[in-house]
């Protein structure tokens, strides 16, 4: 059911109709008005079953007393309120035929040739008074009619089925999911994997979204009215492999959700630039009519809300100052100034301030376990690190957002006033700190929705949604169908991710199976590999084969140049030309550019028909780092292996990488 439940503005006997279809089997797919907004030039209800059966649903207000009076005729009535037989939903009737008629223009077929059934419902009427009324019309029409009052349910379904009488052709359930329900049409830029021919006529890609993403954007859109509003926010969580749609999937449910509560206030959230923009470059083609949706990364929304903060460390200066701060300090001697960043930044993101409570913390998914005294030796480097960045009028990015945990969280003050819906796309980079804030940043019983993938989160340590607050059971939806990759793209990824990390690694939630990957229609190119003598020869190769990708008009329409060591992107896009590539992460208008230059940590949520991927040994090459533990190299495996794997399928059609010869 689409939704799956009726929205509060339907009327009555539609609301009726709902209960009744719920109670069909699950082969049955039902689609109903979302937002209670009913239109005269289509029907109210589009039924599918076993997904070639189709039937168009009209309901007529009709009363049982009213319908008695076609039957009675002018016996007990003036002749100015006499119903006949041929009047009894003739407005209703008149839809269904003219919306047929012109699904039959478009296909070009004759008359007659669109065998869906038509039916109008009476859910105040007997199903015996209509049947009589049939009969006393005396002809034989396109439209069943049916009564609903006291029907049994298992009754209803078995006259729906005895109508199947042909299937209708996939082209032709397509123009009718697409003429019923336009709002879930997909821009055909969307799609990063090629569509292909078929003898059946079907397009690889459909034109719009697929059962189980509009079951996740359509559901509880709703805002609670203030008697029914609860303290607690309404969490959902859609996620699935690479290139299922979750990204397609929270912008629409953003844009729906925003048409459904025009006054409501309403935030997107990602953890990086590039992902940002391409978020906002995509809602500008579908959000027509929701125009109260503030697009921001989680850092500029914490600028928007802090205010006046000093200039915040990069990543190297922190490990810099580390490195020179643990050197009077026992006990940490055996620990990479990468381990230590890493555990301090763990420190604030958890929100911990008290050393008791550092002390005593779960590490659960930190990898490493530290005994009591070398967590005092990293809690008194932690201190000697804060008092240096307050000394100094400087603070780093993890300061940044407790800060804006405390000021919103402990404080309760929310700036310019709380949403009634937050959106956070890659939700898996969010730590804790930051999922709390967005939970306070919540007007009461408001929405969070979120799209995450856990085989691509490297950014944020491993933690559970219920560690920050967050209830997902039973509010979760997993998308299996990968739309974006071709097999042999996603094949290689897989085995990549697989050859790496052991089978019992327990994030491994979203690694496509051989049934996933079995049901790709379109093999594709295979991966080409290219390996080369030098970071020289590497860029030279990445620039040919731009070139030769964007060379004809007819070739690729996107190229994303992925670089995994990541500080090459200006020397790139000087050796491409800067009026024909953007970097990800400054420009929201990438329609003139040939390519897409990328970090790897800004190429999540990315994608293009062609992906070059460069710089994988110089990423690989830290994992040799002789001063990591046991611990430490297993998590630095895990998280280079799940970038690569992010980038790798990034790709629709072609994917090309680099590697240096040893």
């Amino acid at each position: 059911m689409i939704p799956d439940k009726p929205g509060r503005k339907l009327p009555q006997e539609l609301r009726f109709l709902h209960g009744l279809l719920k109670k069909l089997p699950d082969d049955f797919q039902v689609w109903f008005p979302h937002g209670g907004k009913l239109l005269e030039d289509r029907p109210q209800v589009l039924v599918l079953w076993r997904e070639k059966y189709g039937f168009l649903i009209q309901v007529a207000d009709t009363t049982q007393r009213l319908a008695e009076t076609v039957m009675q005729g002018e016996l007990f009535h003036r002749p100015e309120t006499i119903l006949m037989p041929a009047d009894l939903a003739s407005k209703e009737t008149g839809m269904l035929n003219a919306f047929v008629a012109e699904i039959i223009r478009e296909l070009g077929l004759a008359e007659g040739g669109l065998r869906v059934r038509r039916m109008v419902v009476f859910p105040n009427v007997r199903s015996h008074t209509i049947d009589e009324i049939v009969l006393m019309r005396g002809r034989e029409e396109p439209v069943t009619y049916q009564g609903l009052r006291e029907l049994d349910p298992g009754e209803f379904r078995r006259r729906l089925e005895a109508l199947a009488d042909e299937a209708l052709p996939p082209p032709v359930i397509s123009r009718l999911r697409a003429r019923m329900h336009p709002e879930c049409l997909v821009p055909e830029r969307f799609k990063a994997r090629a569509p292909v021919e078929r003898s059946d006529g079907r397009e690889l890609t459909p034109a719009f979204l697929d059962f189980d993403q509009e079951w996740c954007v359509k559901n509880d859109l709703e805002l609670l009215p203030e008697q029914e509003e609860s303290l607690e926010s309404r969490a959902r969580l859609v996620t699935g492999v690479a290139g299922s749609g979750k990204s397609l999937v929270l912008l629409y449910r953003a844009v729906f959700f925003a048409r459904e509560n025009p006054s409501a206030r309403c935030l997107l959230l990602t953890h990086n630039k590039a992902l940002i923009r391409e978020l906002e470059r995509r809602m500008e083609s579908i959000r027509a009519g929701a125009r109260r949706i503030e697009c921001r990364t989680f850092m500029s929304w914490t600028k928007s809300v802090v205010g006046g903060f000093t200039q915040c460390l990069r990543p190297e200066q922190t490990r810099a100052q580390l490195a020179r701060l643990k050197r009077d300090i026992s006990g940490l001697e055996r620990f990479s100034d990468v381990y230590l960043a890493d555990e301090i930044g763990w420190i604030k993101d958890q929100g911990i301030t008290r050393k008791s409570r550092y002390l005593a913390v779960l590490r659960t998914g930190r990898g490493r376990a530290t005994r009591p005294g070398v967590r005092e030796a990293v809690w008194k480097l932690f201190k000697l690190y804060q008092e240096h960045l307050r000394d100094s009028g400087l603070t780093d990015w993890h300061n940044l957002a407790l800060k804006f945990h405390r000021k919103v969280v402990v404080r309760g003050i929310m700036r310019g006033g709380r949403y009634d819906a937050i959106f956070i796309d890659e939700a898996q980079f969010f730590a804790k700190t930051w999922l709390e804030t967005v939970r306070a940043a919540l007007q009461p019983g408001g929405q969070l929705f979120l799209a995450a993938d856990p085989t691509q989160g490297f950014l944020r340590r491993r933690q559970s949604w219920i560690s920050a607050g967050i209830q997902i059971a039973g509010r979760t939806t997993r998308l299996k169908t990968a739309y974006r990759n071709t097999r042999a793209i996603l094949e290689f990824a897989r085995d990549f991710y697989q050859q790496r990390l052991s089978e019992d690694d327990e994030d491994d939630l979203n690694v496509p199976d051989d049934e996933t990957l079995a049901s790709i229609p379109v093999p594709g190119v295979e991966p080409l590999v290219v390996h080369v003598s030098s970071p020289q020869d590497e860029l030279a190769q990445a620039v040919r084969w731009v070139r030769e990708l964007t060379a004809k008009p007819s070739a690729h329409t996107g190229v994303l140049l992925i670089d995994a060591e990541g500080d090459r992107l200006r020397d790139l896009r000087r050796l491409i030309g800067e009026a024909h590539c953007h970097l990800a992460s400054e420009s929201r208008d990438t329609d003139g550019a040939r390519c897409l230059l990328a970090s790897i940590n800004q190429a999540t949520g990315l994608e293009a028909p062609a992906v070059i991927v460069i710089g994988m040994d110089p990423l690989l090459a830290g994992e040799t780092d002789p001063t990591l533990s046991a611990d430490d190299l297993i998590q630095l495996r895990r998280d280079n292996t799940r970038r690569l794997y992010m980038a790798f399928t990034r790709a629709g059609q072609r994917l090309m990488v680099t590697r240096l010869r040893s």
